[in-house]
């Protein structure tokens, strides 16, 4: 699981202030708050950019996100694992020959062959680093294969339904927070519930929301993106208090033209 370090204190001193305004309870404004900062982190989480452009003007996820996935998976398969026509026994003596291949990543001596999809699936799944997801290649293509063209077509289609595992991380505290429902399209909801969740105490300083993904594969800069969904959500607290005063104002013109 990723901890990371955000400052709240904008959002929160905002928070008091709209629960002011609007003559609510502030605990069921930090609720609301949190529901909807869900549905931001939701839209700035991979294979989201990370800085917010696939935030919709209603705060949910727009589907670029999911083409930008598949389009980024696609891009790796195509990259790491060359194709030939050649036959098996041809490529298993090139590979022993250490013959260049020409790649996505240069000219690189690839170690092996992967002939069915399955083979393909398990070089992939073992080459993956465990943190991050990205595959290390060095100048001698290790983590690669030789493959087929119609063999990595298959697995290609295959692994670009995966995009929105690392999403759906979040669907606990979405469902728990009653996230409205365009911040979890399907292409998130189709992995179900992933590991994670939320967990809401009574602090001294007040109500203590923490919201938690445990689904690996975090990219380096998900602290910078979880901060700009804060700060999002911040931004559209103040235009909502804005609203708010200025539609009081106006009242009480009305009121004051009336006499």
């Amino acid at each position: 699981m990723l901890k990371i370090q955000v400052d709240t204190r904008r959002l929160n001193a905002a928070m008091q202030e709209y629960a002011k305004i609007a003559r609510k309870d502030l605990d069921f404004i930090i609720r609301q708050q949190a529901g909807i900062l869900v549905g931001n982190m939701i839209a700035l989480t991979p294979p989201a950019a990370g800085r917010g452009q696939a935030i919709t003007d209603r705060g949910g996820i727009a589907s670029s996100a999911k083409k930008r996935g598949e389009a980024r998976i696609a891009a790796d398969i195509a990259a790491l694992f060359p194709t030939t026509r050649i036959k098996d026994e041809a490529i298993l003596g090139m590979i022993d020959a250490g013959f260049e291949w020409g790649t996505g990543r240069g000219k690189k001596t690839v170690r092996q062959f992967a002939p069915t999809v399955a083979d393909l699936a398990r070089i992939h799944k073992e080459a993956r680093s465990k943190s991050t997801g990205r595959v290390k290649t060095g100048s001698t293509g290790q983590n690669m294969a030789v493959t087929r063209a119609s063999v990595r077509n298959a697995y290609t289609r295959q692994a670009i339904k995966s995009v929105g595992i690392l999403n759906a991380g979040w669907l606990r505290a979405a469902r728990d927070l009653k996230t409205a429902a365009r911040a979890t399209p399907a292409w998130i909801t189709r992995h179900g519930p992933k590991s994670g969740g939320v967990s809401i105490m009574r602090t001294w300083g007040g109500l203590a929301v923490t919201v938690s993904n445990r689904v690996p594969y975090f990219p380096k800069d998900m602290d910078r993106r979880v901060q700009r969904a804060i700060d999002h959500r911040y931004r559209g607290l103040r235009k909502a208090i804005e609203a708010m005063i200025e539609r009081r104002n106006a009242r009480a013109n009305a009121r004051m033209n009336r006499r």
